[in-house]
């Protein structure tokens, strides 16, 4: 069985030292990578350069951007069959597109600070949706993708019409769901879903582990 996981957060440059960026730590991919190879996966975690990981005994390369990990799951889908690709990454749905400091244009990954006392001005450009391109990229015609929805919202239904949406997309086998409010040091709670609906359900990060590998091993529902 092999695996390809993404972890943490992209972030995007204003100038040489400010960044937009997310909260993702990357450590609920590196537990996951860590329960595949435990079961004899061969895996590779693709996550963010900042991510606060512990060791995980598996190949593994860094991102920074949302393009930096856009090539590289084009690269590896492209190059090697896998059998399932987890995209826990906590990617931007934007770039910046352009800085203006006191209406000059400067470029966004270049060198420098901006220092204060000036006028502003960040353009954002909306990124595509990498998960959608997932399917499309593999040479494995029957990999298994899971996709990963967060949210922040008290109300169960709209929770589920967030997950719903994105398994509507069609480009997903699987989505896990949790939301921040029930995210903690102790517990973390995760639901799954498969295009018939709910199919599982956990309360720690091992436990969301052990389900996940049962899932994409077996294909089972329960």
């Amino acid at each position: 069985m092999k695996i390809l996981v993404t972890a943490g957060g992209t972030e995007e440059p204003i100038d040489g030292v400010r960044r937009l960026s997310n909260r993702s730590s990357g450590a609920t991919g590196g537990v996951l990578a860590r329960h595949f190879v435990e079961q004899g996966a061969e895996v590779l975690l693709l996550h963010a350069k900042q991510a606060r990981l512990t060791d995980v005994p598996c190949r593994r390369e860094t991102f920074v951007t949302f393009s930096d990990l856009e090539a590289a799951l084009h690269h590896h889908l492209f190059e090697q069959e896998w059998d399932a690709v987890v995209h826990l990454a906590a990617v931007s749905d934007y770039s910046v597109a352009s800085v203006e400091v006191d209406g000059d244009e400067i470029s966004p990954a270049g060198r420098g600070k901006i220092g204060t006392g000036h006028e502003l001005v960040i353009r954002l450009e909306a990124n595509p949706k990498i998960i959608d391109s997932l399917k499309t990229w593999s040479l494995n015609s029957a990999i298994r993708v899971v996709g990963f929805k967060l949210t922040d919202e008290p109300d169960p239904v709209r929770r589920e019409e967030a997950v719903q949406k994105l398994m509507a997309r069609g480009k997903t086998d699987l989505v896990v769901h949790n939301d921040l409010r029930e995210i903690g040091k102790e517990h973390h709670t995760a639901s799954f879903y498969d295009p018939h609906g709910p199919v599982a359900h956990s309360e720690t990060k091992e436990e969301m582990a052990t389900t996940l590998w049962r899932l994409i091993l077996n294909g089972e529902t329960v």
